[in-house]
């Protein structure tokens, strides 16, 4: 219990009292101090008495369900008043310290006597997991304003965070129309990607020897080729490196966040138009390996496991991955690999494991723009302009390295990396 400001206040006012008292005879003025004082301490105590517990009230949290990550989420409780009385009450939630930002505090609020009233704030948490919420703490204000009483109620909840989907729903509009979204990174060459056969045509210059049709060629007198298209209806996999390189921010927001995001935007488009998707999350070993599927259940499966994931400072373990991947998915996918790398062992091990992959299944390699080594290749001291043009043409050996096994591979801007993982997949699809 604390005395109020008002209390405050009308015992300073006693003192200006007692000097004017000092004009009346001695007795008088130790009688108006002490008959004032006496009712002030009176007061007090007719308050404390009649005001309730904070402990005799009864909070209840509500289930905000998912949370989503930076993303403001509506948090509420409610706080019953047994009492008789209308009582000012402050409420505060207690949550974890970092990761979450308030917009209050805390709540006030009048609750109405023997009943119950609700207390809501919007919570933007800047982690992934489940977090507890241990305690919510009342203070009440006397009846008369000058006492306050509080209480601590234990009430805990856990609430976990999940990746933030607000942009499914915009993904979800444009591809219902067929087509391609807006374009925000270049286009790569799916060269050599489609082995199903889908029509003859006549033979112009550029075109892979390959695939000549020689059959048809000697019948026809000319050269004729095949034209191959994507097989249909194959299985998408999401690979997703949580290792080193993905440890690191852009934009304000961790590598991995965005690469999370990215891939369950993929795997609701891909069920939405009729494909299966599966997931694989890695960095010193393999820590989630969900296998194909769509519906509902299926990505609240891949939600289960991605609202947790934690970026480590390790290097990614790339062959364990891409064994576990090769000795579960037999069927022919197509593959979507989430990742980066800092130096060019890391580079030549990951294309070296990629080329493995290739002969059973179709990768595509998503990569994100490393801004502070372009901003460093801008820098005004040589040295270190000279050092940043470096570790970026070692990045372009790699993209061309892999454009020679025909691996299509894009470097994107973080806030593009949905943007163009939907994009690669819909130009699989003929979009």
């Amino acid at each position: 219990m604390s005395v109020t400001k008002r209390f405050i206040l009308l015992a300073a006012i006693g003192v200006p009292l007692l000097f004017a008292a000092a004009l009346l005879p001695v007795p008088f003025i130790f009688l108006a101090f002490w008959l004032y004082n006496l009712l002030l301490c009176g007061l007090l105590a007719v308050d404390f008495l009649l005001t309730p517990s904070p402990a005799a009230f009864t909070v209840t949290r509500l289930d905000p369900g998912k949370l989503s990550h930076h993303a403001a989420n509506p948090v509420s409780f409610t706080v019953r008043n047994p009492s008789p009385y209308l009582l000012r009450t402050e409420a505060k939630d207690e949550i974890p310290p970092r990761h979450f930002k308030l917009t209050a505090p805390s709540l006030k609020h009048r609750i109405p006597p023997a009943a119950e009233t609700a207390f809501s704030y919007n919570l933007t948490p800047s982690k992934r997991g489940a977090f507890t919420f241990p305690e919510i703490h009342l203070r009440v204000r006397g009846l008369l304003g000058l006492v306050t009483k509080y209480h601590s109620h234990r009430c805990p909840m856990e609430f976990k965070v999940y990746p933030n989907i607000s942009d499914l729903s915009r993904f979800r509009v444009m591809t219902q129309k067929n087509r391609l979204l807006p374009q925000g990174e270049k286009t790569i060459s799916l060269f050599g990607a489609g082995t199903e056969f889908e029509s003859l045509r006549t033979y112009v210059e550029g075109d892979d020897y390959r695939k000549i049709n020689w059959q048809v060629t000697a019948r026809e007198a000319r050269l004729i080729v095949n034209d191959y298209q994507t097989e249909k209806n194959q299985p998408v996999f999401m690979m997703l490196d949580s290792g080193r390189p993905m440890s690191y921010s852009s934009g304000g927001y961790k590598k991995l966040d965005y690469a999370i995001n990215a891939a369950l935007v993929l795997s609701d488009i891909v069920n939405q138009k009729g494909d299966q998707s599966g997931l694989l999350v890695f960095d010193t070993e393999v820590r989630s390996l969900i296998m194909p599927g769509k519906g509902a259940a299926h990505r609240n499966q891949l939600m289960e496991a991605l609202y947790h994931i934690e970026e480590t400072r390790a290097t990614s373990n790339y062959g364990a991955a891409f064994r576990a991947l090769l000795r579960r998915q037999k069927r022919r996918s197509v593959i979507f690999i989430f990742t980066d790398f800092e130096t060019m062992e890391e580079a030549g091990e990951l294309r070296g494991y990629i080329a493995q992959l290739k002969r059973r299944h179709f990768p595509i390699v998503v990569f994100m723009k490393n801004d502070e080594l372009s901003r460093l290749a801008e820098d005004d001291d040589d040295y270190v302009r000279e050092v940043a043009e470096s570790f970026l043409d070692e990045r372009q050996q790699l993209f061309h390295s892999l454009r020679a096994l025909s691996v299509p591979n894009i470097e994107t801007a973080a806030e593009e990396f949905s943007l163009a993982a939907v994009n690669q997949y819909l130009r699989l699809r003929g979009v």
